[in-house]
């Protein structure tokens, strides 16, 4: 997947509910982020294994074991690399509800209504506090009969309002109003309830990003956790940068192993991204693996380096050594940051934050000569996307298939599903690996997930490929573009019917050719429009037509 945020936001702290809230919540407390550098500091590594490259199989000796077979994997099992790390600040066992997790741009919301959102399988409501100036995350359920509170309103005085009863309640989760209560008696002291108060979560935004920690008791653990930050370039003037989200209808598991295979995007992404024809072996090597997540990168031109920082944020950069006319030696560096949160079984956001020094003004950005609109960048990136979705679409079937079959566990056996004898497969084999040993082989839901019938297994194409439901509608850009095309060809379909029906009436010749031709430019124009509306909804993706 390649992609190419906004100038980048400074971290705002958000603070937790008031120990009034419920039994459970903590003091009153900031979380405040810190700055980071995007690779962890130098560490003492021990190797575990050497690095294998795979090579025609040979009969196995009949003194191994079971155990040195498997370990020592031919080609049918690609090419692996471990790298152990004995830095004793991961936990022994990774836990997926103990990190800050991006669930949204912040541009990219609303502080007028409040926003559903999945987290975990878990329902979730963002809203803005107006008294605090901070965006917050409840449980999508009223206390009083457990409506969705993202079906509610603000209500006069800045709090989120349930649409069901209208019982409201302020930043902190405290209910402040239900409307049904008597003015004296009991009833009256009932909104002062633990029991009437909403759930809430911690909260930080960063960099652009809003955060929020999936564990309602994890207070003090989330004020001593920084978040994941991107990296120290989106912040310098010589960087341009853009962002996108989407809601993607297949597994957090396949989409991160798409994130971690750069070899397909000359294929997948051809005429978008990549080119066919400049396809070539890419020799990747591990560098660090461990609880945290994975590092590796090759010695080649381009220079492409990744890291996978657990559970979900993936960091690729580019590094291109270049000639220019005039201008001399340069180093182009490209930065694609995504964020692959898993919402639910099946379906996932990504949220890609990506950042280049050059040619910036073909980007968007705040400079007067950067003229480029971001939605039109985010048509660019929904074909990337889109040039993804089926392909992805119809492996994530196989694999579900397997899983009906029998097969224990799709990580554990994905050497053997899969044949993969290249070291541009070393990332994915890598993640996998990592899924496998400390993931827990899939992200811990709240509840009970249903793993039967999963979107990629039951929508359609059209339904796959669906942008307004996916983007558009949660693009404040694309929105805003998307109401303004409507608009013009409304305005332009009225100045065709004017006209056309005005174009015989004057007797002057001239001004009916006027009016003739102002027809046909109305009409043409409405059609060019109609066309181009289609970017914001939906562009069927053939591979097979784009030679």
């Amino acid at each position: 997947m390649a992609f190419l945020l906004s100038t980048p936001f400074p971290a705002t702290p958000i603070s937790p509910p008031s120990p009034t809230t419920s039994s459970h919540l903590r003091e009153s407390l900031f979380l405040h982020p810190i700055r980071t550098s995007i690779l962890p500091p130098r560490r003492r590594r021990t190797v575990l294994s050497p690095p294998r490259v795979a090579a025609p199989s040979t009969p196995a000796s009949p003194t191994i074991t079971e155990e040195e077979r498997e370990r020592s994997q031919s080609v049918s099992d690609g090419v692996e690399v471990e790298v152990g790390d004995n830095d004793e600040s991961f936990p022994s066992k990774f836990s997926w509800r103990d990190h800050w997790y991006p669930v949204s741009l912040v541009e990219d919301l609303d502080p007028s209504r409040p926003t559903p959102f999945q987290l975990l399988n878990r329902d979730l409501v963002l809203w803005f506090d107006r008294s605090s100036s901070q965006w917050v995350a409840f449980d999508d359920k009223c206390p009083h009969r457990l409506a969705p509170l993202s079906e509610g309103r603000m209500d006069e005085n800045g709090h989120l309002q349930c649409s069901y009863h209208g019982w409201s309640f302020d930043g902190c989760g405290s209910c402040t109003r239900i409307p049904q209560a008597s003015a004296e008696g009991p009833e009256a002291l009932a909104v002062q309830s633990p029991r009437a108060c909403a759930t809430r979560f911690p909260t930080m935004v960063s960099q652009g990003l809003l955060f929020v920690w999936p564990d309602e008791n994890g207070w003090e653990r989330a004020l001593v956790t920084k978040p994941p930050m991107l990296p120290d370039d989106f912040e310098k003037p010589d960087f341009s940068t853009v962002t996108i989200q989407r809601d993607l209808f297949y597994g957090y598991d396949t989409l991160m192993e798409n994130v971690s295979d750069p070899s397909h995007i000359d294929f997948a992404h051809h005429k978008v991204t990549g080119r066919r024809d400049r396809s070539k072996p890419l020799l990747f090597k591990m560098e660090s693996t461990g609880h945290w997540g994975f590092a590796g990168s090759n010695d080649d031109k381009p220079k492409i380096s990744a890291k996978f920082i657990a559970p979900c944020y993936y960091i690729n950069k580019i590094e291109i050594d270049t000639k220019l006319p005039i201008l001399g030696d340069q180093k182009w560096v490209i930065w694609i940051c995504s964020f692959n949160v898993p919402m639910a079984p099946g379906k996932t956001r990504s949220i890609v934050c990506s950042a280049r020094n050059f040619f910036q003004f073909t980007m968007p950005g705040p400079a007067w000569w950067q003229v480029v609109p971001r939605w039109n960048e985010h048509w660019t990136s929904n074909k990337v996307y889109d040039g993804d979705m089926i392909v992805l679409q119809g492996q994530e079937k196989v694999f579900l298939s397997k899983l009906k079959e029998g097969s224990a566990d799709v990580n554990k056996q994905y050497t053997k599903i899969t044949f993969t004898p290249t070291q541009a497969d070393r990332f994915v084999l890598a993640f996998r690996n990592w899924l496998r040993r400390h993931g827990n082989s899939q992200p811990e839901w709240f509840g009970i997930p249903d793993q039967q019938s999963l979107p990629s297994t039951v929508l359609s194409k059209r339904e796959m490929l669906d942008r307004y439901e996916q983007h558009t509608l949660k693009c404040s850009s694309c929105r805003r573009a998307y109401s303004s095309f409507q608009t013009l060809q409304k305005f332009l379909i009225g100045a065709f019917v004017v006209c056309s029906a005005t174009a015989g009436i004057p007797l002057d010749m001239q001004l009916r050719i006027i009016l003739g031709g102002a027809a046909i430019v109305s009409a043409a124009l409405a059609y060019i429009f109609h066309e181009l509306e289609k970017n914001f909804v939906f562009v069927d993706y053939v591979h097979a037509e784009i030679d």
